[in-house]
Parts: structure tokens; sequence; C-alpha cells
């Protein structure tokens, strides 16, 4: 994938937002022109003595054509505004392409050191692999996709039905397009989705009003009303009586201001959310789903309730109360309709219905948003491949062509592994030859595996484990915690881990680091025995060479594999993975370069 893809799409959706300019220029002439229109003949019977009812109709006739072209503007301007964001989403994934990941959220809040691995494997935080994969706006959907990259599933048939709902939504790229651009009009200051499903909660009953003799009351006095108002008009009445009536239903909905603008208050906030999720409803009721975990989410907004008419019911809702700051609309439709009193029974109605579905509605979507994210990292990673759960007893993982996917694919060096159950790969190198980066390797794409993504490798088999790393330990002065207290904390953790799980892949780099290096010696191989008692699988990296003699005393356990480099004039790293034990260590000799340059 590259960037001349997304610089079509940015080409066509230019021409798109090219073709709005017009009816946008000329929409807003139109209403003003169609508004004095209708108002100029209303009073000309009065002050030029026209005829009245065709004055009169001709009036209501410009009024409609004022309130057609006002839906024809908003609809244009929503136009206006979803193709802007689409272009953003283009622009964004071009940016991607070019490495800069600053237009996405890094996920900064989620980091956790005392996680089992995603502290270690850089799941979080800036150039992390939540910032790569993460295209998601609201707060829920971040949440729900750290916490996919923070978990390992529970069987393999999850990892397989996540798998195919990913596959599917990767070669649906219009529908993603779409989905990413309409979330960029969440206002993510005004979400709040416990308010949305407590809207339940908000305001009393009022029976009266809710009742069918209710209901019967507000068309009487509307009706006797509006008959009071053509009958003054036709002179069979005095015009006293009708603003009288007019002034009566004007003020009787204030007996109900109270719970109105509480009603108000509570729910208001949320329309321009509401109606972006009524927008996002309607794209995925469009859209057709084959894999189950997809379909099943359709089915479920969809098959009892309507989540998506549900929504729009309560958007059309908001935007009725929203319009009550209006004080020409406000004292037109309460003297004439009783608005006021409709918009409470048309809410009480709606939270009946739908107050208790609102939530899991929401919840839904993000799900969506989530696996959308997910799935437009895939489709911008073509070259990755889909790793296949293997069959073969004794497999942790066996890979060819892996790689770590933060290193570019000129730059990165791949290597073959094969990881065996119970099993310790004690790995031997110099400084920077590659070590911790082959351990992230590893841990990061069993973590992409295991969320149904697309892995770095030419060949990834796996089988499902559990995983833990200690590699990042740091002492802690406001605690008072010494670097050695808490990698012996962290390593209590490993223990309790992994007598808790089924199996375990650990990932250590460089065991007790804190002490000498003798005691550091035993205390190692002290640990890698007892941990072998353990459903354990190990993966250590270490400078100790010492370590190395494991394997010619438990060679069914323990395997010793090396990054070696090659001391010349300048060291040269190969930064392949290979049987055996390190040579060459390089520390003496970059020191020694050193003062070699500074000192002579």
């Amino acid at each position: 994938m590259n960037n001349d893809y997304y610089g079509r799409k940015i080409k066509e959706n230019d021409s798109q937002l090219e073709k709005l300019k017009a009816p946008l220029r000329a929409i807003p002439f139109l209403k003003l022109l169609f508004f004095f229109v209708a108002v100029f003949l209303l009073i000309a019977p009065f002050q030029l003595d026209w005829h009245r009812t065709g004055c009169f109709l001709l009036a209501a006739l410009c009024f409609g054509v004022y309130l057609w072209l006002y839906k024809r503007d908003d609809f244009y301007l929503r136009e206006k505004a979803y193709h802007r964001a689409l272009k953003k989403v283009y622009s964004d994934e071009i940016s991607f392409l070019k490495g800069d990941y600053s237009p996405f959220d890094n996920g900064e809040r989620f980091v956790n050191k005392k996680h089992p691995y995603a502290f270690d494997l850089d799941l979080f935080g800036e150039n992390s692999i939540y910032h790569m994969i993460n295209r998601t706006v609201t707060s829920e959907a971040s949440s729900l996709l750290a916490e996919k990259l923070g978990s390992i599933p529970n069987s393999e048939e999850e990892i397989v039905a996540r798998q195919e709902s990913l596959s599917e939504l990767t070669r649906k790229e219009i529908f993603r397009h779409r989905f990413m651009a309409i979330c960029k009009g969440f206002d993510k200051e005004k979400e709040d989705f416990k308010a949305m499903g407590a809207i339940g909660e908000t305001g009393g009953r009022h029976s009266v009003l809710t009742s069918t003799v209710g209901l019967v009351l507000i068309y009487c006095s509307i009706g006797v009303t509006l008959a009071s108002g053509v009958l003054a008009y036709l002179g069979y009445l005095p015009w006293s009586l009708f603003i009288s009536l007019f002034m009566l239903q004007l003020f009787f909905p204030m007996l109900y201001n109270k719970v109105l603008n509480r009603v108000g208050a509570d729910i208001g906030f949320l329309h321009e959310n509401t109606r972006v999720h009524a927008d996002l409803l309607q794209v995925v009721q469009e859209e057709t789903f084959e894999a189950p975990l997809n379909s099943d989410l359709k089915k479920d907004l969809f098959e009892i309730h309507n989540a998506r008419d549900a929504l729009k019911e309560l958007s059309t809702l908001l935007k009725k109360f929203d319009q009550r700051h209006n004080a020409y609309i406000l004292v037109l439709f309460n003297g004439l309709f009783l608005r006021d009193l409709f918009l409470l029974r048309q809410f009480y109605r709606w939270r009946s219905h739908y107050s208790l579905h609102v939530q899991p509605w929401i919840s839904l979507l993000a799900e969506m948003e989530a696996r959308v994210s997910q799935a437009t990292y895939l489709f911008n990673r073509p070259e990755f491949t889909c790793p296949v759960i293997t069959d073969r007893p004794g497999i942790l993982i066996e890979a060819a062509g892996l790689g770590h996917p933060f290193i570019p694919k000129e730059e990165r060096v791949d290597n073959d592994i094969v990881i065996d159950r119970k099993k310790f790969m004690i790995v031997t190198g110099a400084n920077m030859a590659g070590k911790s980066t082959f351990l992230r390797t590893v841990g990061v794409n069993y973590v992409l595996a295991v969320n149904g993504m697309n892995v770095c490798a030419s060949h990834f088999h796996f089988s499902l484990f559990h995983l833990f790393s200690s590699m990042r330990n740091t002492d802690d002065l406001s605690s008072g915690t010494s670097y050695f207290k808490a990698e012996l904390e962290r390593m209590r953790e490993l223990i309790r881990f992994c007598r808790s799980h089924r199996h375990t892949l650990i990932i250590l780099d460089e065991l007790l680091k804190g002490t000498n290096s003798r005691d550091k010696l035993n205390g190692s191989i002290l640990f890698l025995k007892k941990m072998a008692e353990l459903p354990v699988t190990g993966i250590i990296a270490t400078h100790d060479l010492e370590l190395a003699k494991l394997e010619e005393e438990v060679p069914e356990r323990y395997q010793n594999w090396c990054f070696e480099i090659n001391l010349t004039e300048e060291e040269q790293f190969t930064y392949k993975i290979e049987r055996g034990v390190s040579k060459n260590m390089n520390a003496t000799f970059l020191l020694q370069k050193i003062l070699t340059e500074e000192l002579l």
C-alpha cells in the first residue's frame, strides 16, 4: 500500500466538495428571498389592500419553500462537513504511511507498568503499537481497543472469529472510510455515554399529561384556539377572544417549565453526538456482513429494536429542545400548538421504549469503531501475513521472516524461529546486537496474532498461551523502592501469574541486573530451574555466558541462541539469531575506542 491510493481518494473527494459550492452559495440567498416574500405577502393585504386569501396562500407557499430550502441547506452543510472529514481520514493515512502517527491518539493514559506485558512491549504511548493501530475517536472505543491489546482471548475459536471479522472489514474500505469520517463529527467535550444511558432517569412521569385524556384535552384546546382565529379572520368573532386563548396556550406549558428545563439540560448537550450515532447506524445498516462477529453485531443493533430509528428520533427530539431557546419559535408554536407539551409526551414515550437499550447500542458502535481501526491498519500493511493456529503439539510459535512492525521494511532484519513448549531459549549477544528487539518482536507479533490481526512475518504458526515479560524494571525513589527490590517484586508477580495460568511464555531481558555477577548467576540458575517446574516456556536474553551451561546439563529443556557480531575497526551487526553461544562481546571494545578517541 502506498500514498497513491489515498492520493486518488483525496482527488475524488475534492471533486465532490467542488460540486457542493454552487448550492451552498445559492441556497442562503434563496432562503432569505422566500422568507421576505412570505413576510411581504402577509403584510400586503393590510398595507396595500391586496386580496387576502390569495396573498395568504402565496405566503404559505413561500414559507413552505423556505422550509424546504432550510432542510436542503442543512443537508448540503452536512455533506460538506462529511467530505471534509473524509479528506482528513485520507490525509491522516498518508501521514501514517510516511511514519507520522501524530494525527492519532497514542494511548498514553493506558500505560501501566504493572501489566504482564504491555509496558515492556511498547503497546501504549508515543510511537507504540496502539499509536499505529488506533483510529478511534470516542473514549469507549479507545478503551475497548486498549483492552483488546492488553488481554489474551480465552479460546482459539475467538481468535479465528476475530480474524474473519477483521479480514472482512479490511476488504470493505468504502465502509471503513465512511465510518471513520462520520466519527470525526463527535464532539469529545460533550461525549458522555453514561448520560445517554441515564436518560430514562430524567424527570417525572406526569401521568395526566401523558394519558389519553390529556392528549384529548390538548387537541381540544388547540382546535378551539385555531377555530377562534379563523372565525376572527372571517369576522364572526372578536380578535380579543383569539388573543386570549393564544395567551392561555402560551402560558399553560409554563406549569411544566421546570421539568422541561431539567430534561433539556440533561439531554440537550447530546444532540450533535446523537446525530452522529444515528449516521453511524445508517452506515452499518446499509452494509452486508458475512463474518459472524460482524453480522451478530448488526443483528443486535437492528433485530429487536431498530437502533438507528430510535437514535434518529432522539436526535430530532433533542433538536426540538434546542429550538426552545428561539423566542419566536417558543411563542408562536406554544401559543398555537402547545408544542412544549407534545415535546414532553414524545420524550416520555421515547424513554419508555428505548432508554434501556441506548448504552448497549453505543457500546456496539464502539466495538465496530475499534474493529475499523484494526482493519484500517491491516489494509495499510498488505505485506503482513495472516497467522495460523497450529495443530502441531508442542509448538508455541513457528515463524519465518519474523520482524518488528515498528521497523521499516527496508531497514528490518527478519529472523526464523521455533519456540517449543516447556523449553527455555537462552539468548546471548553483545550490546546493541538485537536481543531486546528480538524479544519485543516475538511478543508484539503474538499480541497482534491473538487479536485477529496480520503479523510482520512471511509465515507465522502459533498456539494459544499467556504472556508475561520483565524487561524494564525501574527504581522508585518516591516509595523507597530500589531497582533490585523492584526486580524481585516483578519476579514475584511473574511466579504468581504463571502458577495461576495454564501455560505462559515469559520474556525476560537480563535476570537480576541489580546485584553482583556471582550472586546474579546463582540466582538466575536457581530461578530458571524452578520455573521449569511450572507450565512455562521462556525466552531469556542475557550477557551471562555461564547461563549457557544449562543446555549441557538439561539439553531437553534449555537451548542456546545468540546474536553474533564481527569486531574489526568497526562493529558489524548481523541482527540474525542463530544457535549457539555468543563469542564476541563489545563493551570493552567500545570503551577502548572512546578512550582512544578522547584521550589520545
